[in-house]
């Protein structure tokens, strides 16, 4: 899975903010749900834009391996349960 660093940036800043806001400043509830929507939609807004960039997520493919039978990445030069060349 590859995900841009601001997209990492963004995500701790938004965590933050929100946790900041409920724990260390007096704010009455209407206040912090307001304030929870606005950071899920500006989240929201920045995942659809790395959505439309096929910037979030490369998923990989599994095969199984034939001296064990479990699931290992197909990019993979060996199996990741028992080791063996695939």
């Amino acid at each position: 899975m590859r995900l841009e660093w601001p997209v990492y940036a963004f995500s701790a800043s938004v965590f933050l903010a929100f946790a900041l806001s409920v724990q260390f400043i007096s704010l009455d509830t209407s206040v912090v749900v307001a304030l929870f929507v606005l950071l899920t939609m500006a989240y929201a807004w920045v995942a659809r834009i790395m959505v439309k960039q096929k910037a979030v997520l490369e998923l990989h493919s599994y095969i199984i391996c034939k001296a064990c039978d479990e699931l290992t990445p197909s990019q993979g030069k060996h199996c990741m349960n028992c080791g063996t060349e695939l």
